[in-house]
């Protein structure tokens, strides 16, 4: 039935219109879930360390005894700087959460409108990004800046695929400045840009050098104690959150350095493995950005699902697929909720079986394999597609390469 719906909606409205009534549909049920909650820890960090500049005081040197300790203040003084201009406009956390929302509404436009892909495709994965529940709970009812880090990486992957080598460095550099994400795709990119144009590679990587250095250019020099206060939570343990380390930990096998040495490598065989044409540059984006997040001690469900997204937009998944990962996610999100907020008011008839089976607090075995599972289950398709010799969607070989098969291929005159 929803799918007849669907069909006549675009019989009705045209493939445009569609696009355009879903991602009005996200919005407005993003702003119903933003009227009926307050957000989480982490968008009131956002507030008070964006707030403090309007107060006259460094948000990378606060105060003693504040609502937050210093080694909290550890984001990019872009991201703090976007959210202090947001507050002097309106000086309340909705003016972030509105942000958030947008950054939702351009994603679901970039698939809908630009990504070159069948628009059952496209139909499908609108429909997941915009009213799947452990999105809704992870970015919007819990107000993450992981938003508008999917929006990069989106229009990044976008960028590839056109062969937009602009486009291509324009989101590295963007999702470097605001987050430092870009950086652990960086050598990669580097790499691609050199076999497309030799020596001349290195006008796009000094210029990516170049926005780096100023983007840490305010609040400078304190804003520099965002490097190492991340450096301090690589060392948390116990594991805490989702981290899938805590499983390591239990097992009595977890130390701090195992993290760094374990993201260190794993990028490192990202890039060897792209370096041989194992994998196309796209994924070896998502395999770096992938790594820079998964081997965290603090990861939370919501980094979880920011890394796990990109995959989905190079699987070609059937209807049995989107059912599993629909299922999934639901109940991905009700573990969630029900370890972060406790059992919703709703179903608290079923209080006693929902704690049974899901969790009452974070970083426990139970929290982690729960919310691992959406990873888990994309991850498998990607390698058991990768195993059957399916190329990742939408993918096209190096511009070097292509034009030597085109070249070796035989002339028709």
């Amino acid at each position: 039935m929803p799918g007849r719906l669907l069909a006549k909606v675009q019989r009705t409205l045209g493939w445009r219109g569609t696009v355009i009534v879903l991602t009005l549909a996200a919005v407005i049920v993003r702003l119903v879930i933003i009227a009926h909650s307050r957000g989480g820890e982490d968008l009131r960090m956002y507030v008070y360390f964006s707030r403090l500049p309007l107060h006259g005081v460094n948000p990378f040197s606060p105060p003693a005894g504040g609502m937050f300790p210093a080694v909290d203040s550890n984001n990019p003084p872009v991201e703090v700087a976007v959210f202090t201009g947001l507050l002097a406009i309106h000086d309340a956390a909705t003016m972030l959460r509105l942000l958030f929302v947008l950054a939702d509404a351009a994603v679901l436009l970039v698939i809908g409108l630009a990504y070159r892909r069948p628009r059952r495709w496209r139909l499908a994965m609108m429909l997941f990004y915009g009213f799947n529940p452990f999105i809704l709970v992870a970015f919007t009812a819990f107000a993450e800046d992981k938003t508008l880090l999917f929006l990069g990486i989106a229009c990044w992957l976008l960028a590839l695929e056109r062969d937009s080598e602009f486009g291509s460095w324009f989101a590295a550099a963007a999702l470097t400045a605001f987050k430092f994400l870009g950086a652990f795709a960086a050598p990669a990119l580097a790499l691609r840009s050199w076999r497309r144009d030799g020596t001349r590679a290195v006008i796009p990587v000094a210029a990516y050098g170049a926005v780096f250095l100023l983007s840490n250019a305010p609040w400078f020099p304190a804003s520099l104690h965002a490097f190492s206060r991340r450096n301090v939570r690589l060392g948390i343990d116990p594991p805490i959150h989702a981290s899938p380390w805590l499983l390591v930990s239990r097992a009595g096998l977890y130390a701090p350095a195992e993290a760094k040495i374990a993201l260190v490598l794993s990028i490192v065989a990202v890039l060897a493995l792209y370096a041989v044409r194992k994998i196309e540059i796209r994924e070896a984006v998502i395999f770096s950005l992938f790594a820079g997040y998964v081997f965290l001690p603090d990861d939370a469900f919501n980094r979880l699902i920011l890394i796990t997204l990109p995959f989905l937009l190079l699987l070609s998944l059937s209807l049995w697929r989107w059912v599993a990962v629909w299922i999934v996610t639901c109940f991905s999100a009700l573990a969630a909720v029900v370890a972060v907020r406790g059992v919703p008011h709703e179903l608290r008839g079923l209080a006693g079986p929902l704690q049974t089976v899901f969790s009452t607090h974070e970083a426990t075995v139970r929290h982690v394999l729960w919310v691992n599972l959406f990873p888990a289950l994309v991850l498998a398709l990607y390698f058991y597609d990768r195993s059957r010799g399916r190329a990742p969607v939408g993918a096209a070989p190096d511009r070097p390469r292509a034009r030597a098969e085109r070249a070796a291929e035989p002339s028709l005159s």
